[in-house]
């Protein structure tokens, strides 16, 4: 993969990720909190594959992706073991908002997904600024 393929596929995940938020956000709006929570995390997902993009990596799956953002940024200090564990909790969230239909999320938990899917958005921009990947 090009350096020029790499941020062309930085660019798209950070508009998915983008789309996401945003849907999320509406969601929440709506009163529709298990589908809020379930965006929040493709957001975060999409963002993971953001960092991934700038190291030439491609998951294969949702475990595998958080099993390579382990490896490549948690396990060699460039992210806080912070990270790993919010990206768990919202990928477990998802799991239940997707696939438990007796789960029942209220709006303080989507607002809370919401903000963390937010909170990881912040660090992902913040690094990809500091290595250089965003210039705007």
């Amino acid at each position: 993969m090009t350096d020029d393929n790499r941020r062309q596929n930085l660019r798209e995940e950070l508009e998915r990720a983008e789309q996401a938020l945003r849907a999320a956000e509406a969601l929440l709006g709506q009163g529709l909190h298990a589908d809020s929570m379930s965006r929040a995390y493709y957001a975060a997902f999409h963002l993971v594959r953001a960092l991934l993009v700038t190291r030439g990596v491609e998951p294969r799956s949702h475990r595998g992706a958080l099993h390579l953002l382990n490896r490549e940024f948690v396990r060699t200090g460039l992210l806080t073991s912070s990270h790993n564990r919010l990206l768990g909790a919202l990928q477990r969230s998802r799991e239940l908002a997707d696939y438990d239909a007796a789960a029942v999320f209220s709006a303080d938990d989507a607002r809370q997904q919401l903000d963390d899917a937010r909170t990881f958005h912040a660090a992902t921009l913040e690094f990809l600024a500091r290595e250089g990947w965003r210039t705007d």
